[in-house]
């Protein structure tokens, strides 16, 4: 069976019981790909062990490779470092307790190829956990399957302009459900190495600025849904801080000519920063004093300074230091 020009990046923390089932699972591509590199981050359990019995056990379908990440601990750093020292033209990324479809490969790669300028195709997935199912469309969930798409070949679809307005908002499509050209991630200036939560919407973003998005509507992926994920609710305010931090940098840019917004885009963004620092704001104040400190700090390089002023933020603030503090017998 040929092999695709796909190198498969998989940043690993302590996943040694879902990582077998993963590799497998990429193992399983109707067109497999040419190089799997797991990233080891600093694990404490098997995780290096399973990667290379991995290894031994899918040499005759997948090659594998496990690199040890010696940056800073997080999926952003342990990416780079397998996109930085692999030169394969294209790369899906995959979390590690993740699965992927049979046909993501196929279905990613034709789709990206489909027209010129394309540089990520991403699909469908859905969720699951110990008690199965509990999304059948992450693209539903975002949005996607719901919004004006135009054709771009038969079953590959664009949202067009939409796009980057659409991911100022959220995450429009699962990391583990993309295909992109690595010349394009090196060019925006691959992870945040910096960000631990909403690093992939932060590139994917810069990436739409250098080309054309594209989707396929099947299920590529299969996020797993456990007490540790890293999207779990307890995270909510990393990822508001994560959304603040991303749009400010564009917005820093867009002043200072390092990026070139067409208009609609600059519009969207400037529409979409207040009500990023808002929600920022809103988690910070339901946190903490020091979390609401950083918050209001972040609103002011924002240029929404005024916003961490607003009676109901400081209000909830005070409600939460009133519970925090210590009780007398």
């Amino acid at each position: 069976m040929a092999s695709s020009a796909i190198e498969v990046v998989i940043p690993a923390y302590n996943a040694g019981r879902y990582l077998r089932e993963t590799l497998e699972s990429v193992a399983a591509q109707t067109v497999p790909p040419s190089l799997v590199t797991v990233v080891n981050d600093s694990s404490a359990d098997d995780t290096v062990a399973v990667a290379e019995s991995c290894a031994r056990d899918l040499a005759d379908r997948i090659p594998i490779r496990v690199l040890h990440n010696p940056g800073p601990r997080g999926p952003a750093a342990a990416r780079n470092l397998a996109i930085r020292t692999g030169d394969l033209p294209l790369v899906a990324l995959l979390d590690a307790d993740d699965l992927l479809t049979p046909n993501h490969h196929a279905a990613l790669r034709q789709a990206l190829e489909a027209a010129p300028g394309i540089v990520l195709a991403f699909g469908d997935h859905d969720v699951f956990g110990a008690g199965g199912p509990v999304n059948a469309s992450g693209l539903a969930a975002s949005g996607v399957a719901q919004a004006p798409a135009k054709d771009v070949a038969p079953g590959v679809f664009s949202l067009g302009e939409a796009t980057f307005p659409a991911l100022l908002r959220t995450g429009i499509f699962g990391t583990s459900a993309c295909l992109f050209r690595r010349s394009a991630a090196v060019t925006a200036g691959l992870f945040d190495e910096a960000m631990m939560h909403g690093e992939d919407t932060d590139l994917f973003l810069r990436m739409s600025l250098l080309g054309r998005f594209v989707f396929v509507r099947e299920i590529v992926a299969r996020k797993r849904v456990h007490g540790e994920n890293l999207t779990h609710e307890r995270n909510k305010m990393l990822f508001c801080r994560g959304a603040v931090r991303s749009l400010t940098r564009l917005a820093e840019a867009d002043r200072q000519g390092g990026i070139m917004l067409t208009p609609g885009q600059r519009k969207a963004l400037r529409a979409a920063l207040p009500g990023a620092v808002q929600g920022h704001l809103y988690a910070a104040s339901r946190t903490g004093v020091a979390a609401y400190r950083e918050a209001a700090t972040m609103a002011a390089r924002a240029g929404h300074a005024g916003l961490a002023a607003g009676p109901k933020h400081l209000l909830r603030l005070a409600l939460r230091r009133l519970l925090d503090r210590p009780r007398r017998n």
